[in-house]
């Protein structure tokens, strides 16, 4: 897994974001967003390895978003102890189980996109993740990183074993469901959440890729205030 940490200051603030990343994704995704003040944020991508390294001494006060893939990814860091403890954690769009035909991607639409992704064929699924060329600095910053890479990092993550349902349910504190995601079904996210006990907050108008509809990181850091259903 890469790495990066994005100061909000020349010295480490107080408090950190991490953010896991989704499938195939690069900071374009959320470079927009402003930070809160007395954060510094950790970006987490490209699930190709477990490899993990990073001091967490310097924060008081962590709080964790992920997005897609990257809940597997940050559900995996936590159970291996990488994470250390968190305020909140906030899973938009995914659930630990990617690759499953209840709680994630049904398993054949999965090995499908894994076993049939070429060149030729990438760009209809960029337009699936971003909802069409709306967003036009994703939809160009995905085309940034290799087929072979991506491959190879679906591969990775859908051969990992699944998780015991108890474990997907740590540490999560709250779920965030697009209900037009053409990704991850909006009725598969719902069924795995709905088993745990975290909060669900429904997004009535939002595609797979959320986040073009917000300006700052606390609007998603409070999903109890967004618009829902």
């Amino acid at each position: 897994m890469k790495q990066l940490l994005l100061r909000s200051a020349s010295s480490p603030a107080p408090a950190l974001l991490i953010f896991c990343n989704g499938w195939a994704m690069t900071r374009a995704a959320i470079e927009h967003l402003a930070l809160p003040p007395g954060y510094d944020l950790l970006l987490v991508e490209d699930y190709r390895s477990q490899d993990f390294s990073f001091d967490f001494s310097p924060y008081t006060h962590v709080d964790l978003l992920a997005w897609s893939m990257g809940v597997w990814a940050a559900t995996l860091l936590h159970l291996q102890g990488q994470l250390p403890p968190l305020s909140k954690a906030i899973a938009i769009a995914g659930t630990p189980y990617p690759r499953h035909d209840d709680w994630g991607i049904p398993c054949a639409i999965f090995d499908a996109t894994r076993d049939n992704l070429r060149e030729e064929n990438r760009e209809r699924f960029n337009r699936r993740m971003c909802g069409g060329k709306r967003l036009r600095h994703l939809f160009d910053s995905l085309k940034t990183r290799s087929t072979e890479e991506l491959i190879t990092e679906l591969s990775y993550v859908g051969s990992q074993p699944l998780f015991a349902s108890e474990q997907g349910r740590t540490p999560w504190t709250h779920a965030i469901i697009p209900i037009k995601d053409r990704i991850i079904p909006a009725a598969n996210q719902l069924a795995w959440w709905q088993t745990t006990d975290v909060a669900i907050t429904t997004l009535p108008e939002a595609d797979h890729y959320p986040f073009g509809a917000y300006s700052h990181w606390e609007q998603l850091l409070s999903p109890d205030t967004l618009p829902h259903e």
